[in-house]
């Protein structure tokens, strides 16, 4: 039995204005080869699909694209369960089209029979048998395994958490047992386990106490033979134990992810419920370059000017202008030097933002910063846009403008406006 691992495609997230489509397009393009070549029964995405829990129709459209056409590879079936940036009921909402494309989706679960019953997956290998089966685990919040943080102290917590979650794999084991009896169990999980995490591989703490810390790789019961895991977006085995990954982000979405490898992960089952797991990290070709420019004003825009690079997508660019005060024109040459790059290559503006050429002596203090009450909605929108490396020219801002200055009657006839294609 020969599965696909992956995790945390985040489809629909943005760097300021810079969207990540490009890079989504041609990773599902790559992966759905891979699936075909590689001979794949069985695709697990384990979590984090989406980027927001209110995904873009663009982001949407590419994840049914996708499900759509994995049939066209061979696969026998895909295994898909939530992360703590999806949506369960969005994701779960389609289930029964899903279904008939034999992709099995698990958005949450909790305490009761009824939602563990939808975690125990018979996996089909290309013979249409039934040679593994998945405990489909997506992220759990502590409410729902009955967790109350506030009754209890730090040490308290970590231990009922701990608790909660080794009984859930191991009454899900005896469930698939008895079930698929004879066959490899695999079972997914969303959440951080071990203690090799850095702070930089993932994007949030995942639950709500940050006392939690992560859990031991022992709450997995032993008859597993591979655990799929997501949330963590480098990718390696857990604790060494070889039986526990994390196959990371396929994408590169920060500067410290650009330095480690993306991957995805090929699993073969020993047929052997008792036997070992072959794992086989694959590389996941890289598109485009996350490039940190730190510079002084003027050579930051020489460098941005002259950039070259031979990827097939231009490189993302984050940008630190080293200076004491934040050059006021800064923002509109950045732009000026992006445009002198041909429309189809130019470079992407990620983040742009300043960095101080001194150190502050102990002595001296920054400005305090303004309170908010202090600020209208203009200056906040400004510094928004400013952040996001806006220009003033943007028809965002005179698009603000005007809502801004409207009066209360006025937003209805522009919107009446827009329905009707007058404005």
């Amino acid at each position: 039995m020969r599965i696909l691992h992956t995790s945390d495609w985040h489809l629909g997230i943005r760097h300021g204005p810079a969207s990540r489509a490009p890079d989504h397009d041609a990773f599902l393009a790559w992966i759905h080869e891979q699936l075909a070549e590689r001979e794949v029964d069985a695709l697990v995405i384990a979590g984090d699909i989406f980027d927001s829990m209110q995904p873009s129709a663009d982001a949407l459209s590419r994840w049914y694209r996708f499900l759509a056409g994995v049939s066209t590879s061979g696969v026998r079936q895909v295994v898909v369960v939530g992360g703590n940036h999806d949506s369960a009921a969005r994701l779960e909402a389609p289930a029964d089209i899903l279904g008939a494309l034999r992709v099995h989706v698990v958005g949450a679960v909790g305490l009761s029979e009824d939602s563990r019953e939808r975690c125990v997956v018979p996996l089909h290998d290309h013979e249409d048998r039934v040679a593994a089966v998945c405990i489909a685990v997506p992220y759990v919040h502590e409410f729902r395994l009955g967790v109350r943080t506030t009754d209890l102290d730090a040490a308290a917590t970590r231990q009922a958490f701990r608790t909660r979650f080794t009984e859930l794999y191991r009454d899900l084991v005896d469930a698939a047992v008895a079930a698929c009896p004879g066959v490899p169990v695999v079972a997914t999980g969303h959440l951080t386990v071990g203690g090799e995490a850095r702070r930089e591989d993932y994007p949030h703490e995942i639950h709500q106490v940050g006392t939690l810390d992560a859990l031991p790789v022992d709450v997995f019961d032993p008859r597993i033979q591979y655990v799929a895991l997501g949330h963590i977006h480098r990718s390696y085995p857990v604790g060494g134990d070889r039986r526990v990954w994390y196959s990371g982000s396929p994408i590169a979405f920060s500067l410290p992810e650009a330095g480690t490898p993306r991957r995805v992960l090929q699993v073969e089952l020993d047929p052997e419920p008792t036997g070992t797991a072959r794992v086989e990290p694959v590389e996941v070709p890289a598109v485009r370059a996350l490039l940190e420019l730190r510079e002084a004003p003027d050579a930051l825009i020489e460098r941005i000017r002259t950039l070259t690079w031979s990827d097939p997508q231009p490189p993302l660019l984050f940008c630190r202008v080293v200076a004491d005060a934040y050059p006021a024109d800064l923002s509109t040459r950045v732009h000026e030097a992006l445009a002198t790059h041909p429309e189809d290559r130019r470079p992407v503006l990620a983040e742009l933002r300043q960095e101080r050429s001194t150190p502050i002596a102990p002595h001296e203090e920054e400005a305090p910063l303004p309170a908010l009450s202090d600020l209208s909605p203009s200056d906040v929108f400004a510094t928004l846009c400013q952040s996001r490396g806006l220009r003033e020219d943007d028809p965002v801002f005179s698009a603000f403008a005007q809502l801004h200055s409207a009066r209360p009657g006025d937003f209805d006839a522009m919107v009446r406006d827009a329905r009707e294609g007058k404005a």
